[in-house]
């Protein structure tokens, strides 16, 4: 699945300031500018929205200075599906999200979520290959472009077998390292637990003919002990029986003397209770036929006077309430003349009201006055701890203007050490360049001694000298193998020493260079940090001189606090007393309303106390009449008592009678119930044995005993069998446990075996595969690379161990020792064949691949780009104009030195 991407927007990423859109396209694009124009930063922004990589420890350096986050946009094309997508990142802060071609968010919660998205589109199978993808094929840092090629064959290794999917098979062959002497470790280890298996498991044939024997004897055990169970239950039974017969015999006993002793007894008791009873009950009926007619009467009278108490009642309220009335009409007098006073006061106080106004408007303008000065002494005091802050942050801000001032003198003063540095590189290089080259002569000089050697020569042979061509003779040959010996100790004894002396002073200078040029690159920054701050010493000061100017004007109208305090003091207490006479003529204004409706409550009240009193007339006479029917209570008293306390009595009389049947039939019932018992008692005694109950439980304690013993013979040849069959149901366990060691064995050794069979497998397999993408890719590339270079008679050779060099006429030329050209061409080659082997993502970025490069080689480059069918978009940084006029698409930028933003200057 391949991509075109379509445009890339920045804001606030490294030189770019406000939103800035580049539209990309088909085929190849240069983008040109000087250096530090923001190229790459263009590159930069793709590998990090797209790739999750980009060349800083940190993030944060890709934030334009003087901004708290900045983001970059990459709008694309998948090619598969024709759909358009925009993913957008933040840097300086964590956010990440993608949006169709309509811009709806596709709701990716996460930044695995997107990174896993991403991957889908680009056709990357992990996310953590992402940033492989980029440094190595799609995106290679300008740094690396060429050091790949100088590493070591390990480093080599490491670098491009990943891009390959080929360090795979190198982790999964490391993984399986020591597996098979871990299977060998697990064998012995099972082999020497089934030899100690086999040794307990001698004597399972033995234990097998113990547990039969032990579960005869239980067998036989049981039998005898259900015989003599079966003949205790059988006493049991009679014994119960026995039991039952004693028990109702003393029930029967126990019974016939309840009757006799108590239950009889205590019914003639009841019988004679029940007689005394009815003998009252009929005393009380011949009392209250002697009263009834006084009892009536007393009843009449009481209905009597129960009416005239409550008609005593109605009269006692209707005086209460007279009572009343008088009362109100009392208070309402007193109200009238309280109102006719509230009147006369009323109208002196609205005097005092007109004469206190002026002067109480005068005492609180003056509390207004004097409050604002108050706050204006606040403001003040405010002001002055406000000036010594100001003159504490001047301090503080010009110390730090004057350490940035120094920071910029001392960096200033790295300039021209800074400035040294790319010479410096080009320095080393040359250096690495030459060791390659003496080690390359050595190992030469070296295989020409061992050819040299290895010749079998006589005096008239004709073999040709492999240094001059002429024919070897013995002489001849020793001479060249002293003078080459010569020259490898001279190599290896001086001139490897002097170049390694060199190169470590090339490193020191270089890491000095660095850090000078870190120092140098961080001026502007210095710069406009102390435009910043100087500033802001200008603000403090014009604060500081605003704040005088107030501070003289508050202090002149303070001076007038004094006296306004004393005329304050001089009117104390008309406020207080405007106020009283104000709400005593506020509250008098509705007093003569009052007056009417008091005057009128007062008719009223005493029309109704007239009433009243006509009403009380028709009570007369009424003590009188309550007192004589009072006597008539007290005269049949007596008898009315009478009659109440027999009255329940009397009425009980036909119960009473008919209970002392009752209990005569009961005591009947019982003395024939005594009767039966008798003779129940005398057959029960016919029918027990009372010797017998001793006889079984005689027999009872034998059978028992002998139960016993026979029940502990059981429990003690159950416990032998139990133990047996433990001891064979271990020894088999045992035995399967040894039968399942055996199949692990066996296992193991087939694992082992695979194990053995896999990791070699896995080691040819890596090697078999990179001489095989080496192979394919170097054939592609040495064609790019003579097209490149215009000569068909350099061929460009990538063997196995990424290793590259240019043979010429038969004669290898090493990568170290080859021209800038020829560097960059041979470069330019393989990276051009990678990706064109490695096409599924359809984009690449070239960083100034033209360095070292004539115009025909870069007129032959942009042919060959044009060539890579694989390629969908390819994209050429280069601070190169040559690109203008080859390429089908050009974007130009530029920088705005004075305000350090990039922008684009032509598309």
């Amino acid at each position: 699945m391949s991509i075109v991407i379509d445009q890339v927007t920045l804001e606030n990423f490294k030189s770019y300031g406000d939103e800035t859109t580049i539209d990309l396209g088909n085929g190849v694009t240069a983008i040109l500018g000087d250096n530090g124009s923001g190229k790459s930063t263009i590159q930069e922004g793709v590998g990090y929205a797209l790739f999750d990589t980009h060349p800083f420890r940190n993030q944060d350096r890709l934030v334009r200075d003087g901004e708290s986050s900045g983001h970059v946009e990459v709008t694309f094309t998948n090619r598969a599906t024709g759909e358009t997508y925009t993913v957008r990142r933040w840097a300086g802060r964590s956010k990440y999200d993608v949006l169709d071609e309509n811009g709806d968010n596709l709701g990716l919660d996460t930044n695995s979520e997107v990174k896993d998205w991403i991957c889908n589109q680009l056709g990357i199978d992990d996310p953590d290959d992402l940033s492989e993808a980029w440094e190595r094929s799609v995106g290679v840092p300008q740094t690396d472009f060429l050091s790949d090629f100088t590493k070591t064959e390990k480093d080599r290794i490491d670098t491009f077998d990943p891009l390959f999917d080929i360090e795979r098979y190198r982790e999964a062959y490391k993984s399986l390292s020591g597996l098979e002497d871990e299977f060998e470790d697990d064998i012995n280890e099972l082999e020497e637990e089934i030899t100690r298996l086999e040794a307990k498991l001698e004597d399972l044939p033995e234990v097998k003919d113990e547990v039969e024997e032990h579960e005869e004897a239980v067998e036989e055990l049981e039998q005898e002990l259900q015989s003599l169970t079966e003949e205790i239950e059988e006493f049991e039974e009679e014994k119960e029986e026995l039991e039952e017969l004693e028990n109702s015999l003393q029930e029967a006993r126990q019974e016939l003397e309840s009757l006799e002793e108590t239950k009889i007894p205590a019914q003639r008791n009841a019988l004679e209770n029940a007689e005394e009873q009815r003998e009252e009950a009929k005393e009380a009926k011949e009392i209250i036929e002697d009263v009834q007619d006084d009892y009536q009467r007393h009843e009449d009278a009481q209905d009597r006077l129960d009416d005239l108490e409550e008609k005593r009642d109605e009269r006692d309220q209707l005086e209460d309430y007279l009572s009343d009335v008088g009362g109100q009409i009392d208070r309402l007098k007193d109200q009238i003349s309280r109102h006719k006073q509230d009147l006369r006061e009323a109208r002196e106080a609205q005097g005092t009201v007109e004469e206190l106004e002026p002067k109480k408007e005068r005492y609180e303008s003056l509390e207004e006055q004097i409050s604002d000065l108050e706050d204006d002494k606040v403001r003040i005091e405010e002001i002055d701890e406000r000036l010594e802050e100001i003159d504490d942050e001047i301090e503080e801000l010009e110390e730090e203007a004057d350490g940035i001032e120094a920071e910029i003198e001392d960096a200033e003063a790295k300039r021209e050490e800074a400035d040294r540095l790319s010479d410096l590189q080009d320095e080393r290089q040359d250096l690495i360049a030459r060791k390659q080259t003496l080690e390359n002569e050595r190992e030469d000089l070296h295989d020409q001694n061992q050819e040299l050697r290895g010749l079998d020569l006589d005096e008239e042979s004709e073999v040709s000298c492999p240094t001059c061509d002429r024919p070897v003779t013995p002489d001849h040959r020793e001479k060249v193998i002293e003078r080459n010996e010569a020259r490898i100790e001279e190599i290896t004894e001086e001139e490897f020493p002097e170049v390694a002396d060199e190169r470590e002073q090339i490193e020191e200078e270089i890491e000095s260079a660095e850090d000078a040029k870190e120092e140098v690159d961080e001026i502007p920054r210095l710069e406009d940090k102390l435009e910043r701050v100087e500033g802001e010493i200008d603000d403090l000061r014009e604060e500081k001189q605003d704040l005088r100017d107030e501070q003289d004007e508050l202090e002149d109208e303070v001076a007038a606090l004094p006296e306004k305090r004393d005329e304050l003091d001089n009117l104390e207490g008309v406020v207080d007393d405007y106020h009283t006479a104000k709400a005593t003529v506020e509250s008098a204004d509705d007093v003569p309303g009052k007056l009417r409706d008091t005057r009128d409550e007062l008719g009223e009240k005493r029309v109704e106390y007239r009433e009243l009193r006509d009403d009380l007339a028709e009570y007369e006479g009424l003590d009188d009449e309550i007192d004589r029917v009072k006597e008539v209570i007290d005269e049949t008293e007596d008898a009315h008592t009478k009659y109440v306390k027999n009255v329940d009595k009397a009425e009980e009389l036909p119960d009473r009678r008919q209970e002392v049947e009752d209990e005569q039939e009961e005591l009947e019932e019982l003395k024939s119930e005594r009767d039966d018992v008798e003779d129940r008692v005398e057959s029960l005694q016919d029918e027990f044995d009372a010797e017998r109950p001793n006889e079984v439980q005689e027999e009872l304690g034998e059978l028992n005993t002998q139960h016993a013993k026979t029940e502990q013979k059981l429990d003690d040849a159950q416990e032998d069998l139990e133990e047996a069959r433990d001891e064979l149901a271990e020894l088999e366990e045992k035995q399967e446990r040894k039968q399942g060691l055996e199949d692990e064995v066996t296992e193991l050794e087939r694992d082992q075996e695979f194990a053995r069979w896999a990791r070699n497998s896995l080691q040819q397999g890596a090697e078999d595969l990179r001489d095989l993408i080496t192979s394919e890719i170097g054939d592609r590339a040495n064609g790019i690379f003579q097209q490149l270079r215009g000569n068909p008679t350099e061929t460009l050779v990538w063997d196995k161990t990424y290793n590259l060099r240019v043979r010429v006429r038969g004669q290898n030329k090493p990568f170290d020792t080859l021209s800038g050209g020829e560097k960059m061409a041979a470069a330019l080659s393989v990276r051009l064949a990678i990706l064109e082997q490695l096409a599924s993502v359809g984009v690449a970025f070239l960083d100034e691949p033209t360095a070292n490069l004539d115009r025909q080689k870069k007129q032959n480059l942009v042919s060959q780009l044009d060539d890579l069918d694989q390629l969908n978009q390819l994209l050429v940084v280069s601070h190169d104009r040559t690109f203008e006029s080859m390429t089908e698409r050009t974007i130009e930028l530029e920088k705005d030195e004075d305000r350090e933003v990039t922008r684009v200057v032509s598309e």
